[in-house]
């Protein structure tokens, strides 16, 4: 299964890389009108129109990653290039369609084989599905899948949607800085800081032997990845409040290291 790494590998260096993956610029038109079965690349993120009765539109998220299809996503070809069109349902507006780039068509036919698949439970063809997975085991069919679903998000919130923001996350620190802790808690010992230190995102600050992220309203609820040094300690959606345990002594510690990356 070698292969599938190799291609879960690219997709993610092309992701932060942030090109416009597989998509060559002779082949793309601005978005005019929406029709369904119309694929659509936005900044990138791709989607293709399912439903254009009610707006803001219905789409399906789809990708050119097709390799990485699990067996919940139809594997499709459209007029320049074969997808994968994914089980995610997202709705998009006037605003990010004229933001947006055409970049193929798949068949009316295959939209509705997929609505059929979401909506009714139908089956989706085995011959166009890709390979299951047991869900929680990392496998990469799922990791593509949970970044999918998490970029996409990005659709919604130009639409008036409002992701809920959790009021705290708990991270044990010290299993990703073990080997820093003594440097950084011998560097400042004999130093004089204030007991809050003012970052970019937010406030850092101690609580019961724990350093606390309070961060600010530009960054709680927005999607990002949090590093210490360059070890990922967390994906997703930034709490309120971040609380890291570990034996770092003092907030100037954290954020010598700490390094936030929206997405």
């Amino acid at each position: 299964m070698r292969w599938i790494k190799f291609i879960y590998e690219q997709y993610r260096k092309d992701l932060e890389q942030g090109e416009n993956m597989n998509v060559l610029p002779e082949r793309v038109e601005k978005a005019i009108e929406p029709r369904i079965g119309e694929i659509y690349l936005f900044n990138t993120i791709y989607f293709v129109i399912s439903d254009i009765e009610y707006y803001p539109y219905e789409v399906f998220i789809a990708s050119p990653y097709w390799e990485l299809a699990s067996n919940e996503d139809l594997i499709v070809d459209g007029k320049e290039q074969r997808w994968v069109i994914e089980s995610i349902v997202r709705y998009v507006g006037d605003e990010i369609l004229a933001a947006s780039l055409k970049v193929d068509e798949i068949s009316e036919k295959d939209v509705n084989t997929m609505k059929a698949y979401i909506d009714e439970g139908k089956p989706l063809p085995e011959n166009q599905t890709g390979l299951s997975y047991i869900e929680g085991k990392g496998f990469y069919q799922e990791l593509f899948k949970e970044s999918e679903r998490k970029r996409s998000l990005f659709l919604m919130p130009d639409l008036g949607y409002e992701q809920d923001i959790e009021d705290e996350i708990v991270i044990d620190l010290s299993q990703y800085v073990k080997d820093l802790e003594n440097t950084l808690n011998q560097r400042l010992a004999a130093a004089s800081f204030d007991g809050v230190v003012v970052a970019e995102y937010g406030d850092i600050t101690e609580e019961n032997r724990n350093l606390v992220v309070y961060f600010n309203e530009k960054y709680a609820g927005a999607l990002a990845k949090v590093y210490a040094g360059i070890k990922l300690l967390y994906e997703g959606f930034l709490p309120k409040k971040l609380i890291l345990k570990s034996t770092l002594k003092h907030p100037q510690n954290l954020l010598e290291i700490l390094k936030i990356e929206p997405l």
